[in-house]
C-alpha cells in the first residue's frame, strides 16, 4: 500500500452472468453501461452512504446491507490490518444500471464499492480484493456467487471455479474473439435474483451433469477458437438453469424466437434474468436482433429496451472527478 489520496471516484460496468451453461461459474463484463461511486477519506470510524442516486430510493443506505459499502468496509479493514490509520471511508453512490435487471446492479455496485477504497488507501492489485466484493455482493441476495462481480472488477471474459469465502478464489480470465457482440433486451419488469433462484433444481440426473458439462467445456473453447457459431450452440444446450427460469420471464419463447430467426447464434436469460442475452457479431445484424426482440415483446404488451455490447476488457477504474 502506498499514497494515500482524500478522495477517487470509479466506474465499474456492467455484467453478464452464465451464458446458458455457465451458471455461476462464467461472467463477461459489459461496456456501456456501470455504477459510478465516489469514496473520502473520513474520521468518522467505520464506512457510510452518504448518497445514492438512480435507484428511486429503493437501495439501503445502511453501510450492512449495501453491496458497495461492504464491499469498501471489508477492503477498509484488510488495509488496516496492513497497518493503514485510515479511520473511515464515506461513499456516494450513482446508479447507471437497472436494479433486478440481470445486468449485474448489485455486483457493480460492490465492484465500484471495493475497488474505490482500494484506490484510496494505495492498493493496486485489484486480485487482492477479490473477497470484500464478494462479501459485498453477498449482502445483494445472500447466495456466494462471483460471476458478475469479478467479472465487473476484472473486465473481460471470466470463469470462476469457485466462489465460497472459504475456498481459493482465483477467477480466470478467458479468451474471445473481438468480433463477439453481446445483445441484451432489458424488458420494463424486474425480477429478484432470490425468487430466480428458487426455482432451480436442487438435484439433476448424472447424464443431465454430463451434458451441461461439455456444454461449458465447448462454449470456452468455442469462444477461444473465435467459432461464434460453436458458442451459440453451446448456449443453447442449457438443459438446466433456463428451462426452470423462462416460465418467470413472460414471452420468454416469442422473444428468444425472434432473436434467432433475426439471426442470433444462441440466445439466454442474462444473469438471473429478466434481461434475454443473445450471442452475436460485429455488423448490421447484433441490431436487427436488438431491434426484433423489442417488436416480440411489444406484440405481447411488454415494452423493452435493446444495446449491443462489446465484453469491456478493462473492468473496474478509476474516472475523473467533477
Amino acid at each position: 500500500m502506498s499514497g494515500v489520496r482524500s478522495s477517487v471516484r470509479v466506474f465499474a460496468p456492467a455484467s453478464v452472468a452464465n451464458l446458458g451453461v455457465g451458471f455461476d461459474a462464467l461472467g463477461a463484463a459489459l461496456d456501456q453501461a456501470g455504477d459510478v461511486v465516489v469514496a473520502r477519506r473520513s474520521r468518522r470510524r467505520g464506512v457510510r452512504v452518504v448518497s445514492i442516486e438512480g435507484d428511486d430510493g429503493r437501495l439501503p443506505l445502511d453501510p450492512e446491507r449495501n453491496t458497495a459499502s461492504v464491499a469498501a468496509r471489508g477492503v477498509l479493514e484488510m488495509a488496516r490490518a496492513g497497518g493503514s490509520a485510515v479511520a473511515g471511508i464515506d461513499l456516494e453512490i450513482v446508479k447507471g444500471l437497472p436494479l433486478e435487471s440481470g445486468m449485474g446492479s448489485s455486483a457493480a455496485s460492490a465492484a465500484a464499492g471495493g475497488f474505490a477504497t482500494a484506490a484510496l488507501l494505495g492498493i493496486r492489485d485489484r486480485r487482492k480484493i477479490l473477497l470484500p466484493v464478494l462479501e459485498g455482493e453477498n449482502a445483494a441476495d445472500g447466495s456466494w456467487h462471483g460471476d458478475n462481480v469479478f467479472a465487473s472488477l476484472l473486465g473481460g471474459l471470466v470463469l470462476v471455479p469457485s466462489s465460497r469465502p472459504e475456498w481459493p478464489l482465483r477467477p480466470i480470465s478467458l479468451p474471445f474473439p473481438d468480433r463477439l457482440r453481446l445483445v441484451l433486451v432489458h424488458p420494463d419488469f424486474s425480477l429478484k435474483t432470490s425468487e430466480s433462484r428458487k426455482v432451480l433444481p436442487r438435484e439433476i440426473l448424472l447424464g443431465t451433469h454430463v451434458r451441461q458439462a461439455a456444454a461449458l467445456a465447448l462454449l470456452v473453447a468455442a469462444l477461444a477458437a473465435g467459432d461464434l457459431k460453436g458458442a451459440g450452440r453451446a448456449i443453447d444446450s442449457d438443459s438446466v438453469v433456463d428451462p426452470a427460469r423462462a416460465p418467470l420471464i413472460p414471452a420468454y419463447h416469442a422473444v428468444t424466437r425472434a432473436m434467432r430467426r433475426a439471426g442470433a447464434f444462441g440466445c439466454a436469460i442474462a444473469g438471473a434474468g429478466p434481461s434475454l442475452l443473445a450471442l452475436s457479431e460485429e455488423g448490421p445484424k447484433a441490431a436487427a436482433i436488438a431491434k426484433a426482440a423489442v417488436a416480440a415483446w411489444k406484440a405481447e404488451g411488454i415494452r423493452a429496451t435493446a444495446a449491443v455490447h462489446r465484453i469491456d476488457p478493462l473492468g473496474a477504474r478509476e474516472i475523473p472527478l467533477p
